[in-house]
């Protein structure tokens, strides 16, 4: 491929990403399940809040630590860390241990994205860049399918712990990639800028504020999803995590097949059509799920793999269009993006605890989900051709 053959470095790029996401999506939805054991269900929210409060605090100060110590090195402490993390995961059984393990796991997997997301753009080319986080994106969803595939069966002969200490296997694989073939990346000069500056010039800047608005929502929608779906399919319906493996798996192709043809397609005409169509299409699946309360395999796999059709379209457009409007030595900038997440764990689990004190079901979540995915039309809408 040629934006390979361009930058081979990418190769290793891509690889790192493919194993870190193995290892995030054999733990990401079962995270909830595992803390209900010690938690009550609408109190697990809450620890995710604490994890991502830390979370964004430590993303802001990172271009200090860059400056320091170079991207290589920061990536390797991080993967070292969270490996520690997974093997204390698995062995852990008393809730005072977990809390703060868990807290700093989820901590230090939003660092090591934003230290891969760093990489990525050093060997970007602006021209093409929605070709490469279009193969990116495609390349780790792989690894998030292959993981929900074999993460049920798992989980049907064994216990939580064993998929935790498979993933501190996986990490440990990394490190040890990355010890021997990231080690020559050359960093750029990093801006030295404050943290209040450059939270100032980011929202400031109207490209920049409004790919941070809408990567918030995609986040939110996500945040939802990965906590509290898995805790309704399992506890509420009645399916196995053999079942749930083989719906999560289907709703996750759509990050496979669109990605790279969308990235491509974006660098000739732009963005905002195709992600208006992604938050319509979102929501409105969404929507539907509140009326869906039957054990039906096929149903909840297709109405999922829906609702992912919309936030692979939304993901690709948001990553392009903001990247587009950035330099490598603006890893501030990415650090500010990549706080979405952060703060949309933050924010749903809160949003997620009143739905439950005032409505009368579990299912009432897709309802208000759907309808907050709504704005993302608006948002999306107020971007001019000028601006992609």
């Amino acid at each position: 491929m040629k934006i390979l053959k361009d930058n081979p470095k990418l190769k290793n790029i891509f690889f790192a990403g493919f194993l870190l996401s193995l290892h995030f999506a054999l733990t990401a939805y079962i995270n909830s399940s595992f803390l209900s054991i010690f938690l009550k269900e609408k109190n697990v929210g809450l620890l995710y809040t604490l994890g991502y409060i830390v979370s964004i605090f430590t993303l802001l100060i990172i271009p200090k630590i860059l400056r320091r110590v170079g991207s290589y090195k920061f990536l390797l402490w991080l993967v070292g860390l969270n490996a520690i993390s997974l093997l204390s995961l698995s062995l852990s059984k008393s809730i005072w241990l977990i809390i703060p393990i868990f807290v700093f796991y989820l901590t230090l997997n939003t660092l090591i994205v934003f230290s891969l997301d760093e990489l990525l753009q050093i060997f970007s080319k602006n021209s093409g860049v929605g070709k490469i986080r279009g193969l990116y994106i495609t390349i780790i969803s792989s690894a998030w399918i292959i993981a929900q595939s074999v993460s049920g069966i798992i989980l049907n002969n064994f216990s939580f712990s064993a998929l935790y200490f498979i993933s501190f296997m996986i990490m440990a694989i990394l490190l040890i990639f990355s010890f021997f073939f990231l080690k020559n990346l050359s960093d750029p000069v990093y801006d030295r800028v404050s943290v209040l500056k450059s939270l100032k010039t980011f929202f400031k800047n109207k490209n920049l504020s409004r790919s941070y608005k809408i990567n918030f929502l995609l986040q939110f929608f996500y945040a939802f999803m990965v906590i509290y779906t898995p805790i309704y399919l399992n506890a509420h319906l009645g399916f196995t995590w053999g079942e749930i493996g083989v719906i999560f798996a289907i709703m996750l192709t759509p990050f496979i097949i669109l990605p790279f043809p969308l990235g491509k397609y974006s660098d000739k005409i732009g963005e905002r059509k195709m992600r208006m169509f992604g938050f319509i299409l979102a929501s409105l699946a969404t929507f539907s799920l509140f009326f869906i309360k039957q054990h039906e395999i096929w149903v909840w796999a297709l109405l999922l793999f829906i609702t992912r059709i919309g936030a692979s379209t939304i993901e690709i457009m948001s990553d392009v269009y903001f990247f587009k409007h950035i330099t490598p030595e603006n890893d501030e900038f990415i650090g500010i993006y990549r706080n979405t997440a952060p703060v949309a764990y933050i924010l749903a689990p809160l949003v997620a605890f009143l739905i439950f004190t005032f409505t009368p079901s579990f299912n009432f979540i897709y309802i208000i989900l759907g309808a907050i995915m709504l704005f993302g039309i608006y948002l999306s809408s107020t971007i001019k051709k000028s601006d992609t």
